[in-house]
């Protein structure tokens, strides 16, 4: 080829390569496409803000391994992916919101957040999570979920919100002006249901029974019924209480109860351990006891 003999020694010098500020060629892959590796990389939005569309595959940021800080412009940042996927740096993922608040609205199949091996911290003076039509749910990590919410209180509205607390507990702590808790509250009623036999029972001094700790149990009750053979064998029961399972008072009074019949036990005061005492009424007449203690959390 006359006059473009370099061309035609060297086609390669044909294309177009473009190069940085500091004379390096541009970064693609093997497919072309434009390649940024980088460090420590910095995007500065313009006064309009800045918009990250992804594609319909999704869109995956790494960051390095000293971490990734986005600092959105005045008007705030947005996101738009229907399918967004974060994977943090080893070191833990920093999301620090402006002053004005953060606002996450997670799409239609709902936000799900992955956190690292040594937590997730988000610092904001004011955090506004809505949940999506299908529910929010939140999966603690098996060292357990804390929430400690800015001083302007913390704000969750949802039409359905599912949390799991690990096998550690769930620890909340409210703000200065307390925690408001708007909605239907609904728990798994819990109940306990104990039965016992005494047989043969001839003590006339009395002794007692098994000792309950009922601390955390809001309506309990025991139930005593008289199933000896003997139609003259009388049992005395009584109720006792304790504030540390070493003194005892009597809530109820020696009851008796003939064959055949039935007592309930009640406490009005409010310790920490319960238990029954019983005896025979008369030595020649062996008692059989049968002892309940049923009670519910709320």
């Amino acid at each position: 080829m006359p006059n473009f003999k370099i061309f035609q020694d060297n086609p390669d010098y044909a294309r177009i390569k473009i190069y940085g500020s500091n004379n390096v060629a541009f970064n693609t892959d093997t497919s072309g496409n434009l390649a940024i590796t980088s460090t420590g990389l910095a995007i500065t939005a313009p006064a309009n803000g800045l918009t990250v569309t992804a594609p319909a595959s999704g869109l995956s940021i790494t960051p390095p391994t000293g971490g990734l800080s986005i600092t959105p412009p005045t008007n705030g940042l947005t996101i738009t992916s229907t399918g967004l996927s974060i994977t943090a740096p080893a070191n833990g993922l920093t999301v620090t919101a402006p002053a004005s608040g953060l606002s996450i609205t997670p799409p239609t199949g709902g936000l799900s957040i992955t956190p690292p091996t040594n937590g997730l911290t988000i610092t904001s003076t004011g955090l506004s999570i809505t949940a999506p039509a299908n529910g929010l749910t939140v999966t603690a990590p098996a060292s357990g979920l804390s929430i400690t919410p800015p001083t302007g209180g913390l704000t969750i509205t949802s039409t359905g919100l599912s949390i799991t607390a690990p096998a550690g507990g769930l620890s909340i702590t409210p703000p200065t002006n307390g925690l408001l808790i708007t909605g239907t509250l609904a728990n798994t009623l819990a109940t306990t249901d104990v039965s016992a036999t005494r047989a043969s029972v001839t003590n006339t001094a009395g002794s007692p029974d098994t000792t309950y700790t009922v601390l955390g149990v809001a309506t309990w009750t025991f139930g005593v019924v008289n199933n000896s053979l003997d139609a003259n064998a009388q049992a005395l029961v009584k109720l006792q209480l304790s504030p540390d399972g070493i003194n005892w008072i009597d809530e109820v009074s020696n009851t008796t109860i003939n064959q055949n019949s039935m007592a309930t036990f009640v406490a009005t005061t409010f310790l920490k351990y319960a238990r029954l005492y019983y005896a025979a009424v008369n030595a020649a007449s062996a008692v059989t006891l049968n002892i309940f203690f049923q009670g519910q959390t709320s």
